[in-house]
């Protein structure tokens, strides 16, 4: 679920706002599952894009201790961060797999973010409808009828920021089968601003941060991480450190900070 501030607070509405509590399948069968709350900061301009992600993975089930992830990663020039319903072994549904995949054809980054709409659409509602035949407590708590899965892709080219968001929502059909809905952001065109700030996940700290600021600073990434922390400090028990912070610009990808365990 993505939550969205303009630069100013009088630039305009709200894109949306809302917490994400994000499934994943643990184990090559259903009786343990993975509840990640994530936070994701996304800044945009017009020549660049930073996506700072917190660290922390909370399991569902069983007696695992929570551990640190990578949410956010990069291939060539091209940033990428998810959250949700991410990985499903039994079902051969790896997001992370797929996005590789498809940053290794052609096109532009718009283009590759609809192929990778198309390979995960079947992957995940079949992922979620097995989650509902064999963990219908866990489907109805935490999937049901709620966000699912974000996939957000940000590189620059020939010095223009292109920024790719995809929420997929699962909706419930009157017969009680599963459906998805897919809410799309696709910058330059539906970032009319000089700079958009958005938040994936619990955002509820750091918009009310934003709300503050009667002018976002120069330091973005800082910004990003701040935002980040914010949300560490609100929800410490789903949100967690280290903070990674990774920035796309003309001169291509670079590494603000990123934890040793996802440097490999």
């Amino acid at each position: 679920m993505v939550a969205g501030r303009p630069v100013r607070p009088t630039a305009g509405p709200d894109r949306g706002s809302g917490a994400v509590v994000a499934a994943v399948l643990a184990a090559a069968s259903l009786t343990t599952a993975v509840v990640s709350a994530t936070t994701l900061a996304v800044i945009r301009t017009p020549n660049q894009v930073v996506i700072a992600a917190d660290s922390l993975l909370v399991w569902y089930g069983g007696d695992r201790r929570p551990q640190l992830t990578c949410k956010v990663d990069t291939r060539d020039d091209v940033i990428f961060a998810m959250a949700g319903l991410v990985v499903s072994p039994e079902n051969d549904f790896d997001v992370q797999g797929l996005i590789h995949t498809v940053l290794t054809t052609a096109g532009t980054l718009e283009e590759r973010a609809l192929v990778l709409e198309r390979l995960v659409q079947g992957r995940l509602l079949g992922t979620l409808t097995r989650i509902q035949m064999e963990l219908p407590g866990l489907f109805a708590e935490q999937l049901a009828s709620g966000f699912v899965l974000n996939m957000t892709l940000a590189a620059v080219r020939d010095g223009v920021a292109h920024l790719e968001m995809r929420d997929f929502y699962a909706e419930m059909k009157p017969d009680g089968s599963v459906r998805l809905r897919i809410s799309r952001v696709s910058c330059p065109r539906d970032c009319p601003r000089p700079m958009e700030v958005f938040g994936v996940g619990e955002t509820t700290a750091m918009m009310e941060y934003l709300g503050t600021l009667p002018e976002l600073p120069d330091a973005l990434p800082e910004l990003a991480e701040q935002m980040v922390r914010l949300e560490i400090a609100d929800r410490p028990a789903l949100v967690g450190p280290p903070v990674d912070v990774v920035r796309a610009h003309a001169s291509g990808v670079e590494w603000v900070q990123r934890k040793p365990a996802c440097a490999g």
